[in-house]
């Protein structure tokens, strides 16, 4: 197996028998991308490894995916991507091992984009509105619940089930991480626990998110990933009705929950590390990629601070 197609499919084939569809997607999105950038410049070529763990044709791939206008943080996955590969086949004994090969590409993840929402926003978000449809009251409620428990994600929320719900805690396994979280549920999250629970007694899930009684599927398995996706996807679109309808300055999407809890944590002087931990963070560098944007706004409100110090001095 010389060929980067057939390798990485296989690399495809090993994470979905271990049930992480979601890493195996992003893999499988790498190499559409890498196949079509090989098909422009080798049409009639086979994509042999040799040829593509080179450094000339990794920083070709990148002008390539730049010339396709794409977001930094997806050019950035496409390359962390290919990396990951090269890395397993050398393990392998498939590929070579090139110096540096990729010190000449954007390996990086931008953190300039903001998906926090102002504190005066978040507080609003929080009051259920009794005016909203019944549909757009209830993706509220989950939005609410996302950060009420700690900025836990839609897919840990989803996910819940009634066993993990005892004596005011709850107590779960984080689907990215596997690490085991434990939340002490406040009186305001009861309720709204309470007002979307899945009382079926044939669902295994605390809450009425993913339940389909004509098409329930284990968890972990292929089909039950797709209709978390497409629920994630209905989720998506009707918060940003949501959003409309609030009247938030902000946009909303199921990370802004997250990122809103960790930011305002950071602002009311809370340690990352502690935030690290809240959030089930694998480590504590995942922490401060989610906080950059905000240690900027710092150094910048400093300088300027800084600046205008100076300035009043000369005029003393």
């Amino acid at each position: 197996m010389k060929d980067l197609t057939s390798f990485t499919l296989s690399v495809v084939q090993e994470l979905e028998d271990r049930e992480r569809f979601g890493t195996a997607h992003v893999y499988r999105s790498a190499l559409r991308a890498f196949q079509r950038y090989w098909k422009t410049k080798h049409p009639q070529e086979e994509i042999r490894m040799k040829k593509v763990f080179v450094a000339a044709t990794i920083q070709e791939f990148e002008r390539h995916l730049q010339e396709r206008m794409l977001k930094l943080n997806t050019l950035s996955t496409y390359l962390r991507m290919l990396r990951a590969l090269y890395n397993r086949a050398l393990a392998a004994g498939m590929a070579n091992y090139v110096p540096g090969l990729f010190a000449r590409v954007y390996t990086g993840t931008r953190t300039d984009v903001k998906r926090a929402l102002p504190p005066a926003d978040m507080g609003h978000a929080l009051t259920i509105s009794p005016s909203l449809q019944q549909e757009l009251r209830e993706t509220q409620i989950w939005f609410a619940l996302l950060f009420l428990l700690r900025g836990m994600p839609f897919a840990d929320l989803a996910r819940l089930r009634k066993c993990d719900f005892r004596n005011g805690v709850i107590s779960y396994r984080r689907q990215k991480t596997g690490r085991q979280v434990s939340v002490q549920v406040t009186a305001e999250a009861a309720e709204l626990l309470r007002q979307c629970a899945d009382h079926r007694t044939n669902s295994p899930y605390l809450l009425n998110i993913l339940w389909d009684e004509n098409r329930y599927s284990p968890l972990g398995s292929r089909n039950e990933y797709q209709h978390y996706q497409r629920v994630l996807r209905n989720f998506n679109r009707k918060l940003k009705l949501l959003a409309s309808a609030l009247g938030l300055s902000g946009k909303l999407s199921s990370y802004t929950a997250r990122h809103t809890w960790a930011t305002t944590a950071f602002h009311t002087k809370v340690a990352v590390g502690i935030i690290s931990n809240a959030l089930g963070h694998s480590s504590v560098k995942v922490t401060e990629t989610y906080l950059k944007p905000f240690e900027n706004e710092v150094l910048d409100k400093t300088n300027k601070k800084i600046i205008a110090y100076v300035k009043r001095c000369t005029t003393c």
